[in-house]
């Protein structure tokens, strides 16, 4: 019972991550109510449940019948996911926070391959509660602000996101995380991109973070 109570909450969480994702930093998180982009309609509370909500309404607006992003629902299950493992100690404090901080980065990269440095920042210093800065991690820290500095071909919020990782991961693992996360791109490269040109990393980043995890739980 406990882990389904866990389950919708983190769906509800999924939830406003996506909502800081549309507004923040342009617009407020808080006003005006959530609303369709397309007809701005307010949406009332069978439109607000997570997932449920889009399964009734066919993934669309139930007023004008925009078709609502399939990333949405993908955040608000994957979000529901990590919150249950943590209810069935499956996952730690850090491991939750760093996991939900990689599906926010990785939703802003995805949009449009931008970096919310402010909320980089706030996760990082949560984080640093619990783990001391360390070697590995100041070095990635300052390769971040290398490649912001000079065009490297290498996005400066990918070094940070591997900054904030290095927190609480040794060195192998996130060498095995860098490694996974090239293949991932370079299969995505080969199979699915049309076109050659940058597309977001921190998302192959996230998977390889994920897939380390998960490779410790079997």
């Amino acid at each position: 019972m406990l882990s389904i109570l866990y389950f919708f909450l983190g769906t509800s969480l999924g939830s406003f991550i996506g909502l800081i994702c549309d507004r923040f930093p342009e617009k407020s998180i808080i006003f005006p109510r959530s609303h369709c982009n397309k007809c701005y309609n307010c949406l009332t509370m069978r439109d607000l449940i997570p997932i449920f909500s889009r399964i009734i309404n066919k993934n669309s607006c139930r007023f004008c019948g925009y078709p609502i992003p399939l990333r949405y629902s993908l955040v608000e299950l994957l979000c529901g996911l990590i919150s249950t493992g943590f209810a069935l100690d499956l996952l730690t404090t850090s491991q939750v926070c760093l996991l939900f901080m990689g599906v926010l980065l990785s939703l802003y990269d995805l949009q449009d391959q931008s970096y919310p440095l402010t909320l980089w920042i706030g996760f990082t210093f949560l984080l640093m509660f619990i783990y001391p800065l360390n070697l590995i991690s100041l070095i990635l820290f300052l390769f971040g602000i290398f490649a912001a500095l000079k065009n490297i071909n290498i996005g400066s919020g990918d070094f940070l996101y591997l900054a904030t990782l290095a927190l609480s991961l040794n060195l192998q693992q996130i060498i095995w995380i860098i490694q996974i996360a090239s293949l991932l791109g370079i299969l995505y490269s080969l199979l699915v991109q049309k076109h050659k040109e940058p597309f977001a990393f921190v998302p192959f980043l996230f998977l390889g973070h994920l897939i380390i995890i998960f490779s410790h739980l079997i």
